[in-house]
């Protein structure tokens, strides 16, 4: 199954009623399904290099932080671009002066996407090898000991 855009909005809660100072959704259909792939593409780039897609990725959890860890990177890059302050008054006013914060947020989502991603691949790697992993000991057959003397 894969992590459709609605699991992405109720788990970032990110719902036009409750940004009330957006009065809209934070994040497109279209910038999720974008840092969809840009998340799977990260993964299928550890080594050893995959392939996965949306509709077979191995986790949907670590799919979701990676794709939540793109999302709040990108708004980072935003903020910073648009970052403004001004005083009006006695009022100090910030406009997309969040940088710092959705920068921390992405850090600790990354943090937990690439450490969680790197366990997966690990994992999927060692069962993939565990049927071709051999010795040269399967080479010895009954009588082997006692044709050289030893048994």
């Amino acid at each position: 199954m894969a992590v459709t855009d609605g699991q992405v909005r109720r788990f970032l809660r990110d719902f036009a009623g409750n940004n009330v100072l957006l009065d809209e959704v934070e994040f497109e259909d279209e910038d999720v399904r974008d840092a969809t792939f840009f998340a799977i593409s990260e993964f299928n780039a550890i080594t050893p290099v995959t392939s996965f897609t949306e509709d077979n990725f191995p986790n949907d959890w670590v799919l979701l932080m990676g794709i939540c860890a793109h999302l709040f990177r990108s708004e980072s890059f935003l903020q910073l671009r648009n970052q403004a302050t001004y005083q009006d008054g006695d009022i100090q006013v910030g406009i997309d002066d969040k940088f710092a914060l959705y920068d921390q947020l992405a850090d600790k989502l990354t943090s937990v996407w690439k450490q969680t991603a790197a366990d997966i691949n690990k994992q999927l790697n060692m069962e993939a090898a565990y049927g071709s992993l051999s010795s040269g000991y399967r080479y010895v057959y009954p009588g082997f000991r006692s044709k050289y003397g030893g048994g």
